[in-house]
């Protein structure tokens, strides 16, 4: 027996539609499965174009969280000019950029998403 890769992780949401448009039109995530699964609610995930691992848009009350803690973490080329262009798309930033504290070569930025969860963008220098 092989595990080879996380198949999905769960993040917490209020109204489906609303994360779907944050996801798809900030992040760059596309949907990859938007199906009926119980009256008012979908089975929703989406992706990130190339990567195997998927976001399910799961019931907030299914969920839980430490407040301020980040439910995702992502990975990008430029956390600076990222927080550049959220920051111009009206995206709430919450923290950041900066370097981290926890080490020295990554760059930081926390933003928070449509449905009030923390998201945590890095980048590591030279990487």
């Amino acid at each position: 027996m092989t595990i080879s890769r996380i198949n999905f992780t769960s993040i917490p949401a209020a109204d489906q539609d609303r994360a779907i448009a944050f996801y798809t039109g900030h992040l760059g995530f596309e949907v990859t499965l938007d199906a009926p699964y119980e009256e008012g609610w979908r089975w929703i995930f989406l992706s990130l174009p190339g990567a195997e691992t998927r976001l399910h848009l799961a019931k907030s009350s299914e969920l839980s969280w430490i407040e301020g803690m980040p439910a995702l973490t992502l990975v990008s080329d430029d956390v600076d000019a990222e927080a550049e262009r959220l920051k111009a798309a009206g995206v709430e930033i919450t923290m950041g950029p900066d370097t981290a504290p926890w080490a020295p070569q990554v760059r930081f930025l926390m933003i928070r998403d449509s449905e009030a969860n923390i998201v945590l963008l890095e980048s590591v220098k030279g990487a």
